[in-house]
């Protein structure tokens, strides 16, 4: 899939990526009747929050073409802005991010959203060190390692 992303200094930048795809519906974790065909069903409302722009647009391209309503923010803080007009329910968040890191982030969210979900992502090692940290302070999150495949993504969604 192309994205088409605008770098710095107006210049447009084509991105390409491999996940992006639209799931077969026999392949979808929840059936063969996808969320959004089903009226009687709202969309879960998911927050995608990760410093890299490209994988969070990406994540929730997948997403939103699988059942889902979801939205990107690219930091904690702007996730943090973001949940005090609307609670999503679920954050799928990456660890590793500057200022406020994905467990800081979700405890927030736990407070202000206790209904929600909290799915984490990360490839750096130093994130055991971090979820030992938040288990130490009685916080226990789900984590997903990076790179995370739509349908590993998606059956962790579901379950």
């Amino acid at each position: 899939m192309k994205l088409s992303v605008a770098g710095t200094y107006g210049h447009r930048i084509d991105r390409y990526f491999l996940y992006a795809h639209p799931i077969k519906e026999d392949e979808l974790p929840f059936g063969k009747k996808s969320i959004s065909e089903d009226s009687r069903r709202v969309r879960p409302r998911v927050l995608v929050v990760d410093d890299e722009d490209l994988i969070a647009d990406s994540v929730t391209e997948i997403l939103n073409r699988n059942g889902y309503d979801a939205i990107a923010t690219y930091s904690g803080k702007a996730a943090i802005e973001h949940i005090q007009t609307q609670c999503p329910d679920i954050l799928v968040s990456d660890v590793i991010m500057p200022e406020l890191n994905g467990i800081q982030l979700a405890t927030a969210i736990r407070l202000r959203c206790p209904e929600a979900r909290i799915l984490l992502f990360s490839g750096n090692a130093a994130t055991s060190e971090l979820l030992q940290g938040a288990s130490n302070e009685g916080q226990s999150f789900e984590l997903l390692a990076k790179p995370v495949h739509p349908m590993q993504l998606l059956n962790a969604l579901k379950s």
